[in-house]
């Protein structure tokens, strides 16, 4: 009986022996690289552009866009039909629209405000301070009750999964969620051929500079997006955990955009 439990002991430690060794395989592998962090490799290198696009590269990476290169490789009609159905968006008119929006104030002109009147009130009742502050707005806009209602869950998540450690960090504010964002969409709008890259590129430089003047790391930024994404969706939603999966994986793996470019200058 003892050689059976010790057979079968020996068993279970080669077993978890060789999963470990072949997770850690998969780890160093050129193969994990190119499946988190496409490139297009017929494109030299160019670091600043790879620094720009990466302001974008929470949505590019979730979307498997090259990380490298501004055209998305996606066929047109897929682009087109992304735009239409994500926001609305069928032409260039609106596409521009769109970024324009983004890059002015987006969704963080109210997350903001919601994350400053909250701290202004009880914290154990931040939702029901917060509904009573914008009671007359929640009957404008039928979205921003289920802002607030994503609120406080928002911060306890990001606060347990490390992002949160301040109170700098949440005044910090969800700026970065836009900014992200206009540069995807202005890298889509250009696979759909309703920017041409000029046009896109001085969207994405835009977006790039804003950043660079309201943050200073990559994790300061990341830290935002998140708080913005967790105030749109909540933190229930599925895709939120692969946006904090796809973060993480930025902050640390070393040939992420962000490690490879560094922040800033």
């Amino acid at each position: 009986m003892m050689q059976i439990i010790a057979g079968t002991a020996a068993g279970l430690v080669l077993a978890a022996s060789s999963a470990w060794m072949a997770k850690r395989r998969w780890q160093r592998s050129d193969e994990r690289w190119a499946a988190w962090f496409p490139e297009a490799s017929d494109v030299p290198e160019n670091l600043d552009l790879t620094r720009e696009l990466a302001v974008g590269a929470v949505l590019g990476v979730n979307n498997a866009f090259p990380v490298n290169t501004l055209d998305p490789h996606k066929p047109r009609a897929e682009m087109r039909a992304w735009l239409a159905g994500s926001w609305n968006t069928r032409n260039a008119v609106q596409a521009r629209e769109a970024v324009q929006s983004l890059l002015m104030e987006g969704h963080s002109a109210t997350f903001d405000l919601l994350i400053e009147a909250a701290a202004e009130g009880d914290p154990d009742a931040s939702r029901e301070h917060l509904e009573q502050v914008f009671v007359d707005d929640m009957q404008r806009n039928p979205e921003l009750g289920g802002f607030i209602a994503h609120h406080p869950e928002a911060i306890a998540r990001l606060e347990a999964l490390g992002f949160l450690v301040t109170q700098a960090d949440v005044d910090r504010g969800t700026r970065a969620y836009d900014l992200g964002r206009a540069v995807v969409v202005s890298r889509v709008a250009f696979g759909a051929g309703y920017f041409n890259r000029s046009e896109a590129m001085a969207m994405i430089r835009m977006a790039a500079f804003v950043s660079q003047r309201a943050f200073a790391s990559w994790r300061e930024f990341a830290s935002s997006y998140l708080l913005g994404r967790a105030l749109w969706g909540g933190v229930d939603d599925p895709d939120f955990e692969g946006m904090v999966r796809v973060v993480e994986e930025l902050l640390r793996n070393p040939r992420s955009p962000w490690l490879r470019c560094g922040w800033f200058r």
